[in-house]
């Protein structure tokens, strides 16, 4: 039997759960304002997402119990596929502007803007693998990427995608800020996941 998911357009589906990505991304903001915490909300919405592909119920609880049970394992997580792309954009701007024509800079603005897309996707594989399966934290990142490297289809198809919706949401402010309010981070995290998801049941569960 086909799962839900895949017998309805990704658009279509985008616009019925249209209302449930604005209420998880004000949640997700919500349980981000601590800061240290980001990493345990980005597992907790990578849940509530893949739920939401499956129709499961009770979503609200599924969020707060991935959000408490993925704190400590999660950490790890954050710092290297969220705090890392970080740094590295910064290094990428920093040698965008410091370029000026100038063509090793513009080679290393390149470079850190492959490696934050890189990471990006590893992370996206990282926190909806933590969100499904029970893995060791070292098992996660093994795992992330290895099918970051071995599934060019999902990197440079839903993955793609999901790194360019806040991408062009960041690119284009401050018109765009109340779209980063309501889905900045749903909205992506809904994209990878109905990528994904097929990948952690058929790669990762069955195995």
């Amino acid at each position: 039997m086909r799962e839900p998911y895949f017998q309805t357009g990704f658009l279509r589906l985008c616009w019925q759960k249209l209302f449930w990505l604005i209420v998880w991304n004000l949640l997700f903001l919500l349980c981000c304002l601590p800061v240290v915490t980001a990493p345990a909300a980005a597992t907790a919405l990578a849940c509530v997402c893949q739920g939401m592909l499956l129709e499961e119920p009770r979503l609200f609880r599924r969020f707060f119990r991935s959000f408490r049970q993925n704190f400590l394992p999660s950490l790890p997580l954050g710092l290297l596929f969220l705090a890392g792309p970080a740094a590295l954009l910064y290094g990428c701007v920093f040698y965008r502007q410091a370029a000026q024509g100038d063509g090793p800079a513009v080679v290393l603005s390149i470079f850190c803007l492959i490696c934050v897309y890189l990471l990006f996707c590893m992370g996206a594989f990282a926190f909806q693998m933590l969100a499904r399966v029970e893995l060791k934290t070292a098992a996660v990142i093994r795992n992330s990427f290895y099918l970051t490297f071995r599934q060019p289809g999902t990197v440079l198809g839903w993955e793609l995608l999901a790194f360019a919706i806040p991408a062009a949401m960041w690119l284009t402010l401050p018109y765009s800020l109340p779209l980063i309010l309501l889905l900045g981070a749903s909205l992506p995290c809904f994209t990878a996941a109905r990528g994904i998801l097929p990948l952690i049941d058929t790669l990762i569960r069955k195995e």
